[in-house]
């Protein structure tokens, strides 16, 4: 009994660490607005090495009030509108390396 008690509370844990992951809030939001899987991991991905953990959540931030966009690049073009400067570049940047293979 003790080790179902254990084993459930460390896989609640790690539940709720991944859904507080602000990379993991990106990729799943950019693949609900149309972007495909490579793509949202790619740029998630991209996001996470080029920003600190402030900017990454004010990136999933904006990210989670999109409105659905009818393409990949409509979606990157809406990312680059977020008001802060180093994340709007490094979404730039990001966009461009995942465009060429990542």
């Amino acid at each position: 009994m003790k080790k179902s008690v254990v084993l459930l509370g460390t896989t609640l844990l790690v539940a709720a660490c991944a859904t507080l992951s602000p990379r993991g809030a990106i990729e799943n939001r950019l693949q609900e607005l149309g972007m495909s899987e490579n793509r949202a991991e790619c740029l998630a991905s991209e996001l996470d090495e080029r920003l600190d953990r402030g900017d990454l959540e004010a990136v999933a931030d904006f990210v989670g009030q999109l409105n659905a966009a009818s393409s990949a690049g409509e979606t990157l073009d809406a990312l680059l509108s977020i008001d802060n400067p180093r994340a709007a570049s490094a979404i730039a940047r990001a966009g461009v390396s995942c465009a060429f293979g990542g």
